[in-house]
């Protein structure tokens, strides 16, 4: 894995805690495993590949902090980004026996990682409890479900959406999977990603997401600063966008 270990932060973890718990309930047991697991982590730079084009056996992971995506890359360097990741998403642990070729996976910003083969084995010994399927494999199984969701979300972005819509539409998901974790405050939250990665995730040009973003600050729904920015007029963006929500909530705007 690349990069150097580093000494336990006390909020390694918190990201992959709030994800899986928000998913299903874990024990303490599960609970404690999860923060056993982080207690090393890895710190690696932007544009780390995780996960190589292929690869028929990823590596579990769980990233902690920053940006990841997973990307299609064309022969003529072209990129696709199929799916953002965010803080407490799970990489390489979806346990089908054929997991689907996404492409690869790279860090978008700075990332600090861990190795997630307990959490694997965990889920995959844990049974079933009063047949209910223990906490760990449920929050698995519903990690991978979210990730279907974000997919059907990007097909219809891509396919049937506006650049305007497209924009506020990926703003949405993104505070709704970043307030799961913690991480938005009155609808201002860290976004550090350019606006060449956005154009590579909504299949636009970097002119035209430029024009796009000026819009929308324009229209006062967004304001952005440095690598923070913040949504104006939720109400307004979920007409926009047509946002129903993917968190277990259901409710675009909590």
């Amino acid at each position: 894995m690349p990069g150097e270990p580093l000494a336990h932060a006390p909020a390694a973890s918190d990201a992959a805690l709030r994800r899986l718990s928000g998913y299903a309930p874990l024990t303490p047991d599960e609970a404690a495993l999860l923060h056993q697991i982080a207690a090393r982590t890895v710190l690696v730079p932007a544009r780390t590949e995780l996960v190589r084009d292929g690869e028929a056996a990823p590596r579990p992971q769980v990233l902690l902090e920053g940006w990841a995506c997973r990307q299609r890359l064309l022969a003529d360097g072209r990129r696709q980004i199929v799916v953002v990741l965010l803080p407490g998403d799970l990489i390489g642990l979806d346990q089908r026996r054929r997991p689907l070729p996404f492409g690869s996976v790279a860090t978008l910003t700075p990332a600090r990682i861990c190795e997630a083969g307990a959490l694997r084995d965990a889920a995959a010994g844990g049974g079933k409890e009063a047949g209910k399927e223990a906490g760990l494999a449920a929050a698995l199984r519903q990690a991978r479900e979210m990730e279907e969701i974000w997919l059907v979300n990007q097909v219809v972005r891509l396919g049937r959406q506006t650049a305007y819509e497209r924009v506020a539409h990926f703003l949405l998901e993104v505070r709704e999977r970043l307030a799961a974790v913690d991480r938005v405050q009155e609808n201002r939250f860290s976004f550090p990603i350019t606006q060449e990665v956005l154009a590579d995730a909504l299949g636009l040009s970097v002119v035209h997401m430029n024009r796009t973003m000026q819009q929308l600050r324009r229209d006062g729904l967004v304001e952005q600063r440095a690598t923070a920015i913040t949504l104006r007029d939720v109400p307004a963006l979920i007409s926009i966008a047509d946002y129903t929500g993917t968190h277990d909530t259901g409710i675009p705007g909590a």
